[in-house]
């Protein structure tokens, strides 16, 4: 009797085995991993994401797309296993990934697609509107296959899907009013399929996170369990933390970090070339606004000096898009030659120089490093650059208006898919004139507008628009309205237990990939 008892329990356990996920099982928790950041998000909502990199850390962990970038820049399966585009570019369909759980329960299938890519439509918010713009019709084919229909093809949907994140389609339905979409649950709550769920939000404070046990992704080997978002911390403070490990990654350190942290044995360094350049902007107006002395001030700027003083963290410019992004092609050599700028300034009938303002901030060590290397620069051809030191609030109310708009500025701009249209659009779009949001050179051209607007509408892979997109780029240069400084690189530190981290350049605005992280204590 004993021995049949004993043999029921083998078989007992057996199965238990044998159904048990093994991911489940080999899991190994290695502790909470905590962010220590500058900016909290306004919203958890991924259809209100901007382009904070910390809404992209803490939303990227709960949400997942359809697509995604590999760190090579291809496109990949997500959610969705596999998909055909039509020959026309017009039609999409995707088939979805089976026994994806949401949050809370439900499961994922075509429905929720549908109703999560028509709310980002719907509640038209946040910084990734564009990528739905030409989408006309989405239709559910089956459970686990979803149709969609463009009205015109539109290189930049393909290009910016793995941006769109889907939502639980029962939480929709449960939290919407009046059509709102369920605006204000979602803005404070999330109810995603990513490794990891949210717990707990205290504005101003910090975000927590959970591995969530039912991910798709399973949970064989090490992992953090939980994920912390700290917001408000100065770099002196998160630099003091790190050393005692209470954090483990700061983003976007500033070159005077990294100069102490390379003192620490306790920080690493990592770095990377994010889809976002340094460019130094003119308006037209004035002695700029002849087209000559704007080239004089091209050939002014001491690129070569600006890559020195960033400790070589940063790279040369040889067109206003980037390299690496499709439609990029080299069409300026960042070259100082001041003989060359003087004999344009005379031939402009400015060899005596003039007097022109330029917001900055000190604060910002790029920022101040290229507006006072400028500012030298020109005082010896006769130039004088009055530096005024504003904030980001005073300087966006100062560029609405032309008459107030400051003659000279330097900015970062960063793009969300690795589309060269995409870069030269918020350069330059005469769109863009009075919005606050780009174009701080007042720059307007409609021939150079409409080979933006024509290069997205065509086919992913039309050689064409590598030839808009080529033009559009030369004409930049030639019409002198902005300078080309610097891909500068991406630095940020993390402590040394934090392993199987690697920069994502493609995970707008900022993804970690927590689920690779663990933690060697």
């Amino acid at each position: 009797m004993i021995q049949k008892r004993h043999s029921i329990l083998v078989l007992l356990i057996l199965i238990i085995l044998i159904l048990v996920p093994v991911s489940s099982a080999d899991v190994e928790w290695t502790g909470t991993f905590v962010l220590g950041t500058c900016c909290e998000p306004n919203s958890l909502d991924p259809a209100a994401v901007g382009v904070s990199q910390t809404e992209g850390y803490v939303i990227n962990a709960m949400y997942e797309g359809l697509t995604q970038y590999s760190r090579d820049g291809e496109i990949v399966p997500r959610l969705a296993t596999s998909w055909e585009i039509s020959d026309d570019a017009l039609t999409y369909t995707l088939s979805l990934r089976e026994g994806v759980q949401f949050h809370d329960g439900s499961t994922l299938n075509a429905d929720a697609v549908k109703q999560s890519l028509e709310r980002h439509i719907g509640l038209g918010l946040g910084n990734l509107g564009f990528i739905l713009g030409a989408v006309d019709t989405i239709t559910v084919v089956d459970d686990m296959t979803v149709e969609i229909q463009l009205s015109s093809p539109d290189f930049q949907f393909w290009a910016g899907l793995p941006h769109i994140k889907i939502i639980s389609a029962q939480a929709l339905a449960e939290h919407a009013m009046d059509g709102d979409w369920a605006a204000d649950f979602f803005r404070e709550n999330a109810v995603g399929t990513g490794a990891y769920q949210l717990t707990r939000w205290d504005p101003g404070r910090q975000t927590e996170m959970e591995a969530f046990p039912d991910y798709w992704g399973g949970w064989d080997g090490p992992h953090v369990e939980r994920y912390i978002a700290r917001y408000g911390l100065d770099y002196t403070t998160r630099l003091l933390l790190m050393e005692d490990g209470e954090v483990h990654l700061i983003d976007w350190a500033g070159l005077s970090d990294v100069r102490r942290a390379a003192t620490s044995s306790a920080i690493h360094l990592n770095f990377g070339n994010p889809l976002q350049a340094f460019y130094h902007f003119i308006k037209q107006d004035g002695p700029l606004a002849n087209k000559q002395v704007r080239q004089a001030l091209m050939y002014a700027f001491p690129y070569e000096a600006m890559i020195e003083v960033m400790g070589g963290f940063a790279v040369p410019l040889t067109s206003p898009a980037l390299s690496g992004t499709i439609g990029h092609c080299d069409v300026f050599e960042p070259v100082q030659d001041l003989d060359k700028a003087r004999e344009l300034l005379a031939e402009a009938g400015y060899a005596d120089g003039f007097s022109v303002r330029q917001a900055y901030r000190h604060a910002n060590e790029p920022r101040r490093f290229a507006a006072v290397l400028f500012q030298e620069a020109l005082a010896e051809l006769g130039i004088e650059v009055v530096l005024e030191d504003i904030p980001w609030g005073t300087f966006i109310d100062a560029q609405r208006n032309f008459d107030t708009a400051y003659d000279m500025s330097s900015h970062w701009l960063n793009i969300p898919i690795p589309y060269a249209g995409e870069m030269l659009f918020r350069l330059n779009h005469s769109s863009l004139i009075d919005t606050g949001t780009g174009n701080w050179a007042w720059y307007n051209n409609p021939e150079f507008d409409a080979l933006l607007d024509e290069a997205p509408t065509l086919a992913p892979g039309d050689p064409r628009i590598d030839e808009l997109l080529c033009e559009a780029q030369q004409i930049i240069i030639d019409e002198a309205v902005l300078i080309p400084v610097m891909l500068s690189q991406y630095i940020d530190l993390t402590h040394a237990s934090v392993q199987g981290y690697q920069y994502d350049p493609y995970g707008f605005p900022g993804d970690l990939h927590v689920h690779e992280i663990w933690l060697d204590n």
